[in-house]
C-alpha cells in the first residue's frame, strides 16, 4: 500500500489527468464529471498550478510540432495571461467558479487547436479583444456583423469566416447585430452555451462566476445549446432563455429589453440581487480593486437603479444606507467593505 503523495507527484498527478483529458477524445458525459472535479475545491491550487503548466508547455512546444501560427498562439496566450492576472485580488485566495469556467474554456480552446491541427485542417489566425475593467467597446467582425462588448468581456474571433460556419468564442457579456448569411450560421461558443444565429440581434451574458448564463433574443431567430450542448432551445424575439450552471435547469422569461441592453447605455440595473453578486458586477465596472470577506456578507436580495456615469461613491453611499450591514472605504484604487457588528 503507497502512502501519501508529495508534492511533486500530486503535481504530475494533476497534470497527468488534463494533458489526458485534453489530448483525447472525451464523450459529453465524461467532460461533465471533469469539469466538476475540476470545480471542486480541493486541491484547487495544485489543479490551477496543472493548467497553467499545460498551457505554457503547449505553448511551447505548439502541440507536439503541428503547424500552428504564432498569432493564434498569441491571441490565446493573452487571454491566458489575462485570467492568471484578475488571480490576483487580495480576497481571492482559492479557485473560484469564475476561474474555473475561464479555465475550462482555455481547455476547450486548446482541445480545439489539437483535434484541429493534428487532423491536418486548416484554421485562420485567431483575434482577441479585451475590454478592460470601466471599459466598454465596439467592433465589426470581418462579416459585418457588430459587436458590443461590455466591461471585462474577451472575444476571440478569426481573421477571415471559413468552413461552413462563423464561430467566435466569448467571455463576459456582448451583443451581437449578425450580418444574414443563410449559407453560414454565426455560433457565438463559450463554456457550456452556444448560441447560432443566421442574420438577427442578440445579447448573451456568459461571466465566469456567476451562476447563470443566458441568451436574450432582441430580434430574428436563434438557438441556444446549453448542458454541455445537449438541449437546444429556439428563441423568439423578446424571449430570454437563462441556464443555471449549477443546477443544470433552464428557463424561458420575457423580461424588460430596455433592462437587458441598460449596461450598452452605462446604466446599472440590479434586481433582486445579493450584495456578493453586487460587488461582482461593480468589480467589472469601476477599476476599483474590491477587498472584503465573502461570507460577511448576508444574503437578503436588493434591488437598485444608477443612471449613467454615477462614480462609485455614490453607488457605495446608496448601498450603504439601504443594506444597513456594511461599510466601506475608498483608498487609493481599492474599495474595502466590511460587515457592521
Amino acid at each position: 500500500m503507497s502512502g501519501p503523495k508529495t508534492n511533486n507527484e500530486m503535481e504530475n498527478y494533476f497534470n497527468r489527468i488534463i494533458e489526458l483529458f485534453v489530448k483525447s477524445d472525451v464523450p459529453p458525459s465524461s467532460q461533465a464529471d471533469f469539469y466538476r472535479w475540476l470545480a471542486e475545491r480541493k486541491f484547487s491550487r495544485e489543479k490551477e498550478d496543472a493548467l497553467r503548466d499545460l498551457w505554457e508547455e503547449m505553448i511551447e512546444k505548439r502541440v507536439d510540432g503541428s503547424e500552428i501560427s504564432t498569432d493564434t498562439w498569441h491571441s490565446l496566450a493573452d487571454v491566458y495571461k489575462k485570467i492568471r492576472e484578475r488571480q490576483d485580488n487580495a480576497h481571492r485566495k482559492l479557485l473560484r467558479s469564475w476561474q474555473i469556467s475561464a479555465a475550462c474554456l482555455m481547455i476547450a480552446f486548446v482541445s480545439t487547436l489539437y483535434f484541429t491541427h493534428t487532423s491536418k485542417r486548416e484554421a485562420a489566425d485567431l483575434i482577441e479583444k479585451y475590454v478592460p475593467v470601466a471599459g466598454m467597446e465596439h467592433l465589426t467582425l470581418p462579416d459585418g456583423t457588430e459587436v458590443q462588448m461590455n466591461s471585462t468581456a474577451t472575444l476571440l474571433y478569426p481573421t477571415e469566416f471559413t468552413g461552413k460556419s462563423r464561430s467566435v468564442y466569448l467571455i463576459g457579456e456582448a451583443n451581437f447585430k449578425v450580418a444574414r448569411n443563410e449559407k453560414m450560421p454565426f455560433i457565438v461558443k463559450s463554456n457550456d452555451f452556444q448560441v447560432t444565429a443566421l442574420g438577427t440581434e442578440f445579447n448573451m451574458r456568459t461571466y465566469p462566476g456567476d451562476s447563470t448564463l443566458s441568451a436574450t433574443l432582441l430580434s430574428g431567430s436563434v438557438e441556444v445549446r446549453c448542458n454541455n450542448l445537449t438541449s437546444a432551445h429556439t428563441l423568439k424575439p423578446s424571449e430570454q432563455l437563462t441556464y443555471n450552471i449549477f443546477t443544470k435547469t433552464e428557463s424561458i422569461d420575457y423580461p424588460d429589453l430596455s433592462e437587458v441592453t441598460a449596461w450598452q447605455r452605462g446604466e446599472l440595473i440590479f434586481k433582486s440581487t445579493s450584495l456578493g453578486e453586487i460587488i461582482t458586477v461593480l468589480e467589472r465596472r469601476y477599476p476599483y480593486s474590491f477587498v472584503y470577506a465573502l461570507n460577511s456578507l448576508k444574503e437578503d436580495k436588493y434591488t437598485f437603479r444608477f443612471k449613467e456615469n454615477t462614480s462609485l461613491t455614490e453607488v457605495m453611499d446608496i448601498i450603504v444606507r439601504v443594506s444597513g450591514s456594511i461599510k466601506y472605504r475608498i483608498e487609493d484604487d481599492k474599495c474595502y467593505i466590511t460587515s457592521l457588528k
